[in-house]
């Protein structure tokens, strides 16, 4: 009996070379380079190669250490177990985890995961033995994604290697959706850039989060911020424009907020940051999410301050339309934030004083 590996619905319709760099995220360990982390991984690179019992120790490590210091993580560590445990062919020890899970966790994003785990347990293996890519579909995860991994891992050509990963992505399985991310932290950067961009089309939060922590370049974090906005990773980007110490990652997510609409972080930003970059990149990021309701709140709080006060007037105009700063310009309090209003309007090629036809 040959069997297909169901597609994930939202990959399936996508042209990925066409893709552009949109729930809050507490299911793995936050300490990006320490030994949570590492186990995270070291438990992911396991699974990769078939490794199942060593993933399974490796996540029950992960499992003991977060109950230590994160317990409001640790489904995905039991989650990860349950995985590891069936696709060794413990069916019985990994319902027993899923149970678990569920009891603890009931509202966990990695019940859903469990279920389809538990209801692909007793699908028949394939009888197939052709290994090319095809072939592969119509094998059970726990056949295909060593195989797959495997092909990423070889001296195979760059084209066989984006193929495998393509694959990986349209598996609806978490395991190979974490191989995907896997790559994503890895070091060859056209694989790398292509697996950040599936894994934002899947909606994949806890692994973008993870890739984040794990990459050490503030380029490579940057698409990956952008990533997070496609993937609808607000918070997380919100956590970044407030409290990195890198103004540059502070923009990124805040230009990613924009382009995904979501104002009430930007106002609040532009509002109060004290670092006036951070507050301009804030203000330019309303103007692309058409926040002018925010950028007219804002701009009393910024009357006084001539760059400030330009910006917002540039944002409006991208927000909105001319009429808006127009009325600005006739309502300005004085003459010199008269003035700054209309050096404005003429640089986008309005005159306030040119009578209307």
């Amino acid at each position: 009996m040959i069997r297909h590996i169901p597609l994930r619905p939202r990959l399936t319709a996508l042209t990925l070379a066409t893709l552009l760099f949109a729930a809050p995220l507490a299911a793995a360990p936050l300490d990006p380079g320490g030994e949570m982390n590492a186990l995270y991984w070291q438990g992911h690179s396991a699974l990769g190669s078939g490794d199942w019992r060593g993933a399974q120790l490796r996540f029950a490590d992960l499992e003991r250490r977060l109950r230590q210091s994160e317990p409001d993580a640790v489904d995905a560590a039991i989650y990860w177990q349950a995985y590891a445990l069936m696709r060794a062919g413990r069916d019985d020890e990994a319902t027993a985890l899923v149970k678990r899970l569920r009891g603890e966790f009931p509202r966990s994003r990695w019940n859903r995961d469990a279920a389809q785990l538990l209801h692909g347990r007793n699908q028949a293996p394939v009888v197939d033995g052709d290994d090319s890519l095809t072939a592969l579909l119509r094998q059970p995860p726990a056949q295909a994604i060593p195989k797959l991994v495997a092909l990423l891992n070889g001296n195979g050509a760059p084209r066989l290697k984006q193929r495998a990963l393509f694959l990986l992505s349209q598996m609806d399985d978490a395991g190979a959706l974490a191989q995907v991310a896997v790559v994503a932290r890895g070091n060859d950067p056209l694989l790398s850039e292509r697996a950040v961009r599936m894994l934002a089309v899947a909606n994949a939060g806890d692994e973008l989060r993870q890739v984040y922590a794990a990459v050490p370049q503030a380029d490579r974090k940057l698409l990956v911020l952008k990533a997070m906005g496609v993937a609808g990773s607000y918070q997380d980007l919100a956590e970044v424009a407030r409290r990195s110490s890198n103004a540059s990652l502070r923009r990124g997510a805040l230009q990613a907020l924009g382009v995904a609409g979501q104002s009430e972080v930007l106002a609040e930003v532009a509002n109060s940051s004290t670092d006036s970059g951070t507050r301009i990149a804030a203000i330019q990021a309303l103007g692309t999410a058409n926040a002018t309701r925010d950028l007219l709140a804002l701009y009393p709080n910024v009357r006084s301050a001539p760059l400030l006060r330009q910006e917002v007037l540039k944002s409006l105009l991208v927000a909105s339309n001319e009429g808006v700063v127009m009325k600005l310009y006739h309502q300005a309090a004085t003459a010199d934030e008269q003035r700054a209003v209309q050096r404005v309007l003429i640089d986008a090629g309005y005159d306030p004083n040119r009578p209307r036809r």
